[in-house]
């Protein structure tokens, strides 16, 4: 843990942590109570079961202590753990009613004042736990006797009306013995921090019940925390809209897609109003996210509420990227866009999307944005086949799109020049083509049906079928030298196994053929798989059968560079339309 985080961490009973003269108190920015049923059984059926003389470790809760004047009590700022002190304090309201019911109410006293309630100098009594703005008035009504006040609806008094239940079905001489496992032999690890800022970095090191709580979750409590002192007041509403719109951001994106850090990193580099210069990486995510909302917002253009706004609704057109589905226009255009959203995808492109967003964002005409569309195509190619994998640059290069190319007199012009000027060169890009390894993937099926479809084809887009369905043919089998069944290619390759391996995987010994084809021409040798190749619909694999009477490592060398400078003409910023 780093030594800048100033904390303190002890374990103890809850005796010993409800009779400390403090008081617990939920910050606005926390949830509701939330726990349901199964918790609360849980919670029960642990109680009943801890063996005498055992402990039970509930696990840790993490508070902020603010320090008061002397004659008043410090407050513990509960930054995570609330669900379950509220849950123990409904339990300890139940059996404080059980003895003022079944006993002389000593017993039912004693839990009022001791874990309950707490006295200051003065002798003026708190309740020894408030919740948030939001909920504390039922909770205080729950405490002070009146419950059924309370919304049926809410969990609180659901909790309570459970423990109830269960607490009233035993006899005295029970409850004594749960009251006292309760509070002698059930644990917590009490983590303090001396300010917010060191609870929220706490959460980047600590596993908390063995979820280290994420990017997203840490930037949840920032926001409500944020939207809490701004909105606060009386001005609920506002920070309920917050909060639900957050949660309709969370619904579209942490469920939909893998990665959900990506979203708010690209939505937040994306955003013209505030201007965030640089790369946000997922290691800064948070830190960005809190310095914008605490620091940048408002401007003269967002406020909190418009910035959420636009997330949840830019959050729907994110998810139709990651889908290749968008329904910005109709028709033609629209199936167009979905296909080079598909080429996207396919090529690994994720990091594009921040310019996306934007471009979505600020272009009305199709042809503006199916231009931008294409030339992140060509750039992609260039950068991913030539082995540029570094995201940082490629968040950096796309965010700094964002901040400089929408004020230029022709945006598109700047986007270009500048994918231009950072995508590898001619040569390298030839180079990379025709010498290195191509898995058998979405990538390098994107990139034959693309060489098939704007090389070999007549008609500019090819012909109308699905590429998820064609079949990746190795001309030269991959186990040409390690499965039997490929014996005959050993003589006609005219090499070892080393220097085959170097080759097998090479552009030029790939070609597209339909699957019911590859499966019947994968085992046979060169000139019975021209027979195979004679019935496929696919060009280039024509080419392969007519221009090749043999198949050797001279031919796939020769094959590789003929394609890799047919690529160089098709991914090129000027002809690529």
């Amino acid at each position: 843990m780093g030594s800048n985080l100033e904390i303190s961490a002890s374990e103890a009973d809850l005796q010993n942590i409800f009779t400390r003269s403090n008081r617990f108190t939920v910050p606005d920015y926390q949830r509701l109570y939330s726990w349901k049923e199964s918790q609360w059984v849980e919670f029960w059926n642990d109680l009943t079961n801890i063996d005498e003389d055992d402990t039970h470790f509930l696990g840790s809760i993490v508070v902020i202590q603010h320090q008061k004047k002397y004659d008043e009590l410090n407050e513990l700022e509960l930054v995570d753990g609330q669900q379950r002190i509220t849950t123990i304090s409904l339990l300890l309201r139940v059996m404080r009613d059980f003895y003022r019911k079944h006993s002389d109410g000593g017993l039912g006293d004693k839990i009022d004042s001791d874990y309950l309630h707490e006295t200051d100098f003065d002798n003026d009594r708190y309740p020894k736990l408030s919740l948030s703005r939001f909920e504390d008035d039922d909770y205080q009504s729950i405490l002070d006797g009146d419950p059924t006040s309370v919304n049926e609806d809410s969990q609180l008094r659901q909790a309570y009306e459970y423990f109830q239940e269960q607490v009233f079905d035993c006899d005295v001489e029970t409850i004594d013995q749960l009251r006292k496992r309760l509070l002698g032999s059930m644990t917590l690890v009490v983590v303090e921090c001396d300010s917010t800022a060191s609870a929220f970095r706490l959460f980047e090191t600590l596993n908390n019940r063995g979820l280290e709580l994420s990017a997203v979750d840490l930037m949840k409590n920032a926001l409500l925390q944020v939207a809490s002192e701004k909105y606060g007041g009386t001005d609920r509403e506002t920070y309920e809209h917050i909060r639900q719109q957050w949660e309709h951001v969370l619904e579209n994106v942490v469920y939909e897609i893998n990665n959900p850090d990506r979203f708010f990193r690209h939505y937040m580099m994306s955003r013209e109003d505030p201007d965030i210069e640089g790369s946000v990486t997922s290691r800064t995510l948070y830190d960005t996210f809190r310095d914008l909302i605490e620091n940048q917002l408002p401007t003269d253009e967002t406020d909190l509420v418009g910035y959420v706004d636009g997330m949840v609704e830019t959050s729907e057109l994110y998810v139709g990227f990651t889908k290749a589905n968008v329904d910005a226009f109709s028709g033609r255009a629209q199936k167009r866009i979905n296909r080079r959203l598909r080429n996207l995808n396919d090529i690994q492109s994720s990091h594009s999307r921040t310019l996306m967003l934007r471009i979505f964002e600020e272009f009305d005409e199709y042809d503006q944005i199916l231009s931008v569309l294409r030339l992140l195509e060509v750039f992609m190619v260039r950068w991913r086949v030539s082995g540029n994998q570094t995201g940082s640059k490629l968040d950096r290069i796309f965010s700094e799109l964002c901040s400089d190319a929408f004020d230029t007199t022709d945006p598109v012009q700047t986007i270009q020049m500048r994918l231009a000027e950072e995508a590898p060169g001619d040569d390298e890009f030839r180079s990379r083509l025709a010498n290195s390894d191509f898995s058998r993937n979405a990538q390098t099926k994107y990139l034959l049906d693309t060489i098939e479809r704007r090389h070999y084809m007549e008609s500019g887009e090819g012909k109308d079928y699905d590429r998820a369905t064609v079949d990746i043919e190795h001309i030269a089998p991959q186990q040409a030298f390690t499965a039997k069944k490929y014996s005959s290619w050993r003589d006609v390759l005219g090499v070892g196994k080393a220097e085959f391996n170097q080759y097998r995987n090479r552009l030029g010994n790939l070609t597209l053929l339909e699957e019911r084809l590859n499966e019947s021409a994968k085992d046979n040798p060169f000139e019975q798989k021209k027979d195979q190749y004679k019935l496929s619909d696919f060009q280039m694999t024509q080419e392969v059968r007519e221009q090749y009477d043999e198949w050797t490592i001279e031919q796939i060398e020769d094959r590789s560079d003929h394609l890799a400078e047919i690529g160089v003409q098709i991914w090129d910023f000027e002809r690529f339309v």
